[in-house]
Order: C-alpha cells, then structure tokens, then sequence
C-alpha cells in the first residue's frame, strides 16, 4: 500500500469518527443511533451570550487531525498525477482545517465567531476516487504493414 492510500484512509477514519460524532462506535455497542453530519455550513457571530460549541473538544481535535490527513494525502494525490480530486481534496480539507481551527480557538479565547464549512460525504468520495487504481491505456505496438 502506498503511502498516499495510507494518509488518505487514515483521513477517511478520522472523518468518519469525526462527522458521526463517535456515535458510529458508540452505536455498536447499542448506546445510540449513528448520526451523520455529511455536509455542514455555519457562521454565528454575536455578542452578550455565552458561545457554547456544537462540537465536543474530543471531535474538534479529531476534525483537526482528520483534515492534517488530509491535506498530506490530496497534496500526494496532486503529485501523483490526480490533478482535479487533489486539489479539490486539498482544498476542502485546508477550509475545513480552517473551521475547526477557529472552532478549538473557543478552549483558549473567549470570543464568539464560528465559522464551519465542511463536506464529509464529497471528501470520503474524493478518498475512494484517489485511492482506486489508474488504469494504464496500452498503446498497440507499431507493427510493420504486411505489403
């Protein structure tokens, strides 16, 4: 296995816990359901009010970690010859790196802007395209004409 295939389904596992929240661990165990948070746009900004997260530190961390992935895989992606799948995952994993970084901000500074944009369905679709073997076109060998 390549060390692409690696950072990527190491990508795909973290995004995986990440989006369901742990819940697709937690629900083989019977505790709950699994939830799944395929695709997520947010921006709050306000003051007066105490900003209180809709991510646990535990899944923030795990986001964080998860995009890392995945910014080191799409980039081995793009270098491999995946032009398009690695920079649209280079992309999408660098915004959502940016929206969990200002989201694990809150555990250090008290402010109230958040800001969340991520797509965990297009991403684990991106993983599977780039991890699926090329296929090599053969070219038929030049014979010489039979005259």
């Amino acid at each position: 296995m390549t060390p692409m295939r690696i950072l990527l389904i190491v990508h795909a596992v973290l995004l995986l816990l990440a989006s369901t929240a742990f819940t697709i661990v937690t629900a083989l165990f019977g505790a709950r359901s699994i939830l799944w948070c395929y695709y997520r746009y947010s921006f709050r900004s306000g003051f007066g009010t105490q900003y209180v997260s809709d991510y646990s530190l535990p899944v923030v961390a795990t986001y964080l970690l998860a995009f890392a992935f995945g910014i080191l895989g799409f980039a081995m992606a793009y270098r491999d010859g995946r032009r398009v799948t690695g920079c649209v995952g280079i992309i999408l994993s660098a915004i959502g790196f940016i929206s969990f970084a200002i989201e694990s901000s809150h555990w250090l500074v008290d402010h109230h802007r958040s800001w969340v944009a991520i797509a965990p369905a297009a991403m684990l679709a991106l993983v599977v395209i780039a991890c699926v073997p090329r296929r090599r076109i053969l070219t038929p060998e030049l014979t010489p004409s039979p005259n």
